[in-house]
């Protein structure tokens, strides 16, 4: 064969072989409520239009992060109008559905994101771990990941929360302290080490609530019950207007507990609002739920994170007793003093009143305070 013409066939097989331009197809089912959802394969034709034109009467609407588009009589209203590979998106169904989107893969994606809450893709077609997935710059910038009913803390160096997977065609909220230049790690080398099916979440609990597009996501640092320290597989709730708006299992420190808002469709009416305070529960021996107090920030707030801690008995209620009163505040002199430590790790809890890790004078003041209120 002629050199010449060995050269141009065999740069035509290595650019096939690096072209996006391999078609491919995904196949995406979608359950009545909100979905959260991204696209590793497109066609040339990006419209939300032509893409869900198969479906299009078991579509309420699709939400990327800052755009939304309405589904008006088969004629979409608003700002998006084309998908793209980086993004996530919530598409909120009617009904269930089966949608197969065909097109070209876009690899090695790069993401800019910003100090807050970011919505992107995962762009491989395997599952990948959380640890491998992300660089070893992402363990500064990121504070937490949010799925759909599932998040992931990421403190000193560790990873903690029932979200332990990307998965493909899955969105997922990137909530960051700082800007940082993004991209996941190669999946290659994880290829073969997980299956293709679905992760289950296994802290999930039968409960009769609804899906958002809209959470905000507790971390339990710590939980102490019957003045002891919380049993695994305990079951959790937590409330907004006296509504179940999320629920878990108790599974050890971190352990997530999202909560969902109202994003002003039906299935989320009375759900958590921006600035409400929200209520947490145990199910006890009796099978009722009774209220935990919170300590550390209650506040409702989408696609944020907080690190809280549950007790029993209230902050400032050293003794536990029910009752803050002078003997907590002997009790707080003494452990300041050297004198009686305080050892127990609810009581050591409790008597951190300004929650800075530290009993000091401050926390006395504190104490004072109340009583005298």
């Amino acid at each position: 064969m002629n050199k010449f013409i060995y050269n141009i066939i065999l740069m035509v097989f290595i650019n096939i072989g690096l072209s996006d331009d391999i078609v491919e197809n995904n196949i995406y089912y979608l359950e009545p409520g909100p979905n959260l959802i991204s696209f590793n394969v497109l066609p040339e034709n990006t419209s939300i239009n032509d893409i869900f034109l198969p479906i299009q009467n078991n579509i309420v609407s699709i939400i990327s992060q800052g755009q939304i588009s309405y589904n008006s009589n088969g004629e979409w209203v608003g700002a998006l109008t084309n998908l793209d590979h980086s993004s996530g998106y919530w598409i909120i169904a009617s009904d269930f559905s089966l949608i197969d989107v065909e097109g070209n893969r876009n690899h090695n994606m790069t993401y800019y994101l910003n100090s807050g809450a970011n919505l992107i893709s995962y762009p491989y077609s395997n599952v990948q771990s959380i640890n491998e997935a992300l660089p070893f710059y992402a363990y500064y910038n990121v504070a937490a990941i949010l799925g759909q009913n599932q998040a992931a803390l990421i403190t000193n160096n560790q990873i903690y929360g029932s979200l332990t997977h990307f998965e493909p065609n899955k969105g997922y909220w990137f909530l960051l302290n700082e800007p940082v230049l993004f991209e996941y790690n190669n999946s290659i080398s994880s290829a073969n080490n997980f299956s293709e099916n679905p992760i289950i979440n296994d802290t999930e609990i039968d409960l009769e609530y609804n899906q958002s597009t809209l959470q905000s996501v507790f971390f339990i640092n710590e939980a102490y019950y019957l003045n002891n320290s919380l049993i695994q597989d305990k079951e959790l709730i937590i409330e907004c207007n006296n509504t179940i708006v999320g629920g878990t299992q108790w599974n050890g420190q971190f352990t997530d507990l999202i909560a969902m808002g109202n994003d002003g469709n039906d299935y989320s009416e009375g759900y958590c609002e921006n600035m409400q305070n929200i209520s947490i529960k145990i199910k006890n021996n009796d099978l009722e739920f009774v209220e935990l107090h919170i300590i550390g920030n209650n506040e409702w707030q989408n696609n944020d994170m907080s690190i809280i801690a549950l007790s029993d008995f209230e902050l400032a209620d050293v003794n536990l007793d029910n009752n803050i009163n002078v003997t907590d505040i002997i009790i707080l002199v003494e452990h300041i003093i050297d004198n009686t430590i305080i050892t127990n790790n609810q009581q050591l809890l409790l008597s951190d009143i300004n929650y800075d890790q530290d009993i000091n004078i401050t926390d006395i003041i504190l104490v004072v305070d109340s009583i005298i209120q």
